[in-house]
C-alpha cells in the first residue's frame, strides 16, 4: 500500500515538474520577443530623430543649428552608428537599421550623448 502512494506520489510531482517547465518556458520566450520588439522600436526610433536632424539642417540652410541627445545604449545593448554617403546605419544586436538622408554633404560622425548638427554653407556639421 505505501509502494503505491509513493508511486502516484511521484507521478504526480513529475507531472506538476513538467507543467512548470513548460509554462517557464512559454513565459521566457515571452520576455525574450518582447526585448527584441523594445530594441528593435528604441533603434528606429534613435535612428529615425538622427536622419530627422540631418535632414532638417540641411533643408533649413546656412547657419541651422539643433541639437540632438543619444542615449548610451539601447535597454543594455552598446550600438553604434556611422554615415555612408548619404545613408545613416545603426548596428545594435547583429542587426543594422538604415535611413536615407537628403545629402551625402556631411562631416563629422554621431557619438553619444549630446551632438550639434548644423548647416555650414550648404554642409551639415555634427560635432
Amino acid at each position: 500500500m505505501k509502494a503505491q502512494v509513493a508511486i502516484e506520489f511521484m507521478i504526480i510531482f513529475g507531472m506538476f515538474l513538467a507543467a512548470t517547465i513548460v509554462i517557464s518556458l512559454a513565459v521566457w520566450n515571452n520576455v525574450a520577443s518582447e526585448d527584441k520588439s523594445y530594441i528593435e522600436f528604441e533603434a528606429g526610433r534613435i535612428i529615425g530623430l538622427s536622419s530627422s536632424s540631418i535632414n532638417t539642417a540641411y533643408l533649413e540652410g546656412d547657419g541651422f543649428s539643433i541639437t540632438l541627445a543619444l542615449p548610451d545604449k539601447i535597454g543594455l545593448l552598446n550600438y553604434t552608428m556611422q554615415l555612408d554617403g548619404n545613408t545613416i546605419w545603426l548596428h545594435a544586436l547583429n542587426t543594422s537599421y538604415s535611413r536615407r538622408l537628403l545629402t551625402n554633404n556631411i562631416t563629422g560622425s554621431f557619438s553619444k550623448g549630446q551632438n550639434r548638427i548644423k548647416n555650414v554653407n550648404g554642409t551639415v556639421v555634427i560635432s
